[in-house]
């Protein structure tokens, strides 16, 4: 009887991972198949992860409904904490966000490190996910655990047109992350995110905020060398002589860095 029971044992596990792989590549015959022959649809690898949430990883609709219409777990969790909505949001599969959400799938749940499926989705630049996602309730201001914002995500990574519909439902201008107290215009204007920086500037981001290091929007621009954003700064009113706690000024750090129209520009504006 032990060893019966121990080849079902087998045979059960077997089919699971049939089913999760059939997921994975998006053959939907095969998962009709192998649930026919008793595979578990809330399944999971040693991951956590289940055959839902893989196919919604990679953006297999058809697949997503068949299991979900044979009562897959719409919420549940791999090891990291991520659901299927939050894969589907990162990887950009709309029509899948759309389907979890209509089977309520929980849009402000978080994963171990304060991700939502909106921060993943902003981070990556989907612009009709962020909107999906705010339209059912996703929570705008909501923090990762190191204080970033999904504005502050898109702003530092470049994704215009999301900061923009953030901005429109509401995102929090001058919130400042927990490390360091970084704004999004201050990770816009590091990375040299011209449009951004003039976009958060239109919509009165202060200008002259400071991290807890002391150093300012202007400075971190100034330091990298990147002279249109450091036009854009100048020309909202951003503090030329002002200085980190280290006495370090704008032009001091663009000196350093040997960023020689930065200095010029700065110097013409007055920095001394």
């Amino acid at each position: 009887m032990a060893v019966v029971g121990l080849w079902a044992s087998a045979s059960i596990a077997g089919v699971n991972e049939d089913l999760i792989q059939a997921a994975e590549r998006g053959d939907l015959p095969e998962v009709k198949s192998v649930i026919a022959k008793g595979a578990e649809v809330n399944a999971k690898r040693n991951s956590g992860r289940t055959a839902l949430i893989y196919a919604s990883t990679k953006g297999h609709r058809e697949v997503v409904q068949e299991l979900l219409s044979r009562g897959a777990e719409v919420n549940a969790k791999d090891n990291y904490g991520w659901t299927a909505l939050m894969w589907a949001s990162l990887n950009g599969h709309r029509e899948v966000v759309q389907e979890l959400l209509s089977k309520e799938a929980e849009v402000n749940v978080k994963e171990k490190e304060g991700w939502t499926a909106l921060i993943s989705a902003s981070q990556n630049g989907h612009r009709e996910i962020v909107q999906e996602l705010l339209s059912k309730g996703a929570e705008v201001n909501a923090r990762d655990n190191v204080g970033k914002t999904a504005l502050i995500w898109a702003s530092e990574k470049g994704h215009r047109e999301v900061v923009q519909e953030l901005l429109s439902k509401g995102a929090e201008l001058n919130a400042k992350t927990n490390t360091g107290g970084s704004t999004a215009l201050m990770l816009a204007s590091e990375k040299g995110r011209r449009e951004i920086v003039q976009e958060l500037l239109s919509k009165g981001a202060e200008v002259n905020a400071r991290t807890s290091y002391g150093e300012t929007a202007l400075m971190a621009a100034s330091m990298y060398g990147h002279k249109e954003v450091v036009q854009a700064l100048l020309s909202k009113g951003a503090q030329v002589n002002d200085k980190d706690n280290d006495g370090k000024t704008a032009l001091i750090r663009a000196s350093e860095k040997g960023h020689q129209e930065v200095k010029e520009l700065l110097i013409k504006a007055g920095a001394k």
